[in-house]
């Protein structure tokens, strides 16, 4: 009696030793699944936040590319209206000295035999003549001078619009030397006429 009684509860404690190990293999198979899930879902976590942070760069670089192309779009236009305002103005000059090219660009004053220049009617003349061509010259910037926008720009607009600017400064020196020769001439014809003159108040 005792003999089975002792029997039954060895196998009663093996049983409950058996119960514990599946007990503990569940439990670890469940940590291990529950470490295996956190792990998935941390894992797409960093995905999004990576996709996330590449459609963020994407978007910042399609901004910037189309502020770029507005800016160079601009800039064409303004480029393309300064082109026409100076083509405007040269054909207004160029009408304008043609409609001029047939009148006389002097007058000949005849004094009276031993009539001196005042030295005051001298000065005034001179004083006009550099108003005048002070006048001119203010009119010609404010015409040719526009305002420097680089605001934005990159590396390769940079570089352009340096060469842009060299170009225009190339072309302005030409302008320069044509305008120096045109002056030479014509301080020549004034010479000439004057000469003129000063034979015809002595006739």
């Amino acid at each position: 009696m005792e003999m089975e009684a002792k029997r039954r509860k060895e196998r009663a404690e093996e049983e409950w030793r058996e119960y514990e190990e599946f007990r503990r293999g569940e439990r670890e198979k469940e940590e291990e699944e529950i470490r295996q899930l956190r792990e998935r879902r941390e894992r797409r976590k960093m995905e999004r936040e990576e996709e996330e942070k590449r459609l963020a760069e994407l978007r910042q670089i399609e901004d910037q590319k189309r502020r770029a192309e507005e800016e160079e779009r601009q800039r064409k236009k303004r480029e393309e209206e300064q082109r026409k305002r100076e083509e405007r103005e040269r054909k207004k000059k160029e009408w304008e000295e043609r409609k001029n090219a047939n009148r006389p660009n002097f007058v000949i004053t005849k004094k009276e035999p031993g009539a001196q220049e005042t030295e005051e009617e001298k000065k005034e003349e001179v004083t006009k003549s550099k108003e005048q061509l002070e006048a001119e010259k203010r009119a010609i910037l404010e015409q040719r001078i526009q305002p420097l926008n680089i605001s934005g720009f990159n590396a390769d607009q940079l570089k352009n619009k340096a060469k842009e600017l060299h170009d225009l400064i190339c072309r302005l020196e030409g302008d320069i030397y044509d305008l120096s020769q045109r002056f030479t001439r014509q301080s020549y014809d004034m010479q000439e006429l004057a000469e003129r003159a000063r034979q015809i108040n002595k006739g």
